[in-house]
């Protein structure tokens, strides 16, 4: 009996949490029970130098042209706007839509479509709806007269400001704030600690899902704390909208909590100013390539971010431009379509950009014969270690969620460039993709790839863990797509009736 009750208790969610936040080795991995070895060398490893690359097949040397250093290199230069925001010490940094380092990046973006010789270069502006930022932020723990602060702590947003004088309220711990994690215990007027899973990240996550921080609240809890059980100390930016004051924290800035925590009562002292600023405005930045028909093919990436944003959506952004200089290099003449380029506006303030092209469907896009959405497009793939709480980068990319709105024509040449290309994608379609490019996913037959990766929406999205191979891989699939596309009339890539076709990948 008591062997079947260790059994399931080292096989549950809550060993997961054990295991992967406190380093506790199970008993049959003790040091004492193992028998001593010698230290091991550790042989190092050039991660950039091994990730997998396809050949180009000799059908397909002309997208050679699209280079995948050249394309990380953008991504730097976009990340590089972020950077300065956390260097002038931006609370909220990033490019974070309204302020100036998200204009910056629009007029490196402009910049860019003016050198390659894009016409009709604009940006479109939209006037944002009050806009939370956290202003001023204090945190710390004391217990038994010790004081611990956390480098890791971030306020989520949107957060509702503590009182002006601050919180001085007792921790409590829930778990995985379930109801079952909640029940007995009394929370009314504290900081309730959550831990949750990752699923895979720190936006997708089991807290997230369960409701844990709206059940704090309607408990009376006087804040939240949620750690996103990410091995390391990073800062994240998560969403919940509880009504309280809400912090997330790093896991080794839990685990130090936890340890105090568990030696006696812990108070948490907290303050947090949040102001709305009214009057921002955001632009979608636009430019194109002429082509010799009326009907045009949209190619779009959002360009705010927290962070760095390298994966999110500085990827998806380096796609956008070196499409637009690979098309720019081909005559106008043998251009069937024009082909619009806009990185569009306030994707994490509610995506006016693409909005408005939904509202003006009936005029703007009614000659449109593809939308592209770059978004996350390409990203290491990482792997939790199985017996420590450590994460390990491979060398090869992560696989993407996809999404085809079409004809079967339109989803088969779709699938077959990323086949040719070695563009990893999941087994099957998901109708829930499409991200920046939602308010028109269905207007207009229309493609995306994405993957939100268990580092996305940290200060781990660096430029480091966006694989120059796999940005060279979409980008010449689309370029791809593109050309194939150009050679079917609209009627022939329009999606059949609801219900009539299942994409698959086939391979």
């Amino acid at each position: 009996m008591q062997k079947s009750l260790m059994i399931a208790a080292v096989t549950g969610v809550g060993a997961v949490a054990v295991f992967a936040q406190l380093a506790i080795r199970p008993a049959w991995l003790s040091a004492q029970q193992m028998p001593a070895k010698a230290p091991v060398t550790m042989h190092p490893h050039d991660l950039d130098a091994s990730y997998i690359r396809m050949p180009l097949p000799a059908t397909e040397k002309q997208y050679g042209r699209i280079d995948g250093d050249h394309l990380r290199q953008i991504v730097d230069e976009i990340a590089g706007v972020s950077r300065k925001s956390r260097d002038d010490g931006e609370l909220l940094w990033g490019r974070v839509a309204g302020t100036k380092y998200d204009d910056m990046v629009e007029g490196l973006v402009e910049s860019r479509f003016k050198q390659i010789g894009l016409a009709d270069v604009h940006r479109q502006y939209f006037d944002l709806p009050p806009q939370s930022f956290p202003t001023k932020l204090e945190f710390a723990a004391t217990s038994g007269g010790k004081t611990l602060k956390f480098p890791s702590i971030r306020p989520m947003v949107p957060s509702t400001a503590t009182p002006a004088t601050g919180l001085d309220a007792e921790a409590v711990w829930v778990g995985l704030g379930t109801e079952g994690d909640f029940a007995g215990r009394d929370v009314h007027g504290k900081v309730v600690v959550i831990q949750s899973m990752p699923m895979p990240g720190v936006v997708a996550h089991s807290a997230a899902y369960n409701g844990s921080a709206q059940r704090a609240a309607e408990r009376g809890a006087a804040a939240v704390v949620v750690n996103v059980a990410i091995p390391g100390n990073y800062q994240v930016q998560t969403y919940f909208n509880s009504g309280l004051p809400s912090f997330a924290i790093g896991t080794d800035d839990l685990n130090a909590l936890q340890r105090m925590m568990s030696a006696g009562p812990t108070k948490i002292q907290a303050r947090l100013d949040v102001e709305q600023r009214t009057g921002l405005r955001d632009a979608s930045v636009w430019g194109s390539l002429p082509g010799t028909t009326d009907e045009d093919i949209i190619i779009m990436a959002h360009h705010d971010a927290y962070f760095e944003g390298a994966l999110d959506n500085a990827s998806g952004m380096a796609v956008m431009i070196g499409l637009a200089e690979y098309f720019a290099k081909i005559p106008k003449e043998q251009r069937r379509r024009t082909i619009k380029f806009v990185t569009t506006s306030g994707h994490h303030a509610g995506s006016f950009g693409t909005a408005w092209m939904h509202d003006n469907r009936s005029t703007f896009l009614a000659k449109t014969a593809l939308a592209i959405n770059c978004e996350h497009v390409a990203v290491t793939q990482a792997y939790f270690d199985r017996m420590s709480p450590t994460m390990h980068m491979s060398d090869n990319i992560d696989a993407r969620r996809w999404w085809v709105n079409g004809s079967s024509k339109l989803a088969t040449l779709t699938l077959n460039a990323y086949k040719v290309f070695g563009v990893t994608i999941y087994d099957t379609m998901d109708p829930t993709t499409t991200a920046d490019m939602m308010a028109i996913d269905r207007d207009v037959p229309s493609i995306q790839l994405i993957e939100s990766a268990v580092y996305y929406h940290t200060d781990h999205d660096t430029v480091a863990i966006v694989p120059a191979p796999g940005l060279a891989a979409v980008a010449r699939s689309y370029a791809k797509i593109i050309d194939q596309v150009n050679m079917l009339d609209r009627s022939a890539l329009m999606p059949s009736p609801p219900g009539a076709t299942s994409h698959s990948p086939g391979r």
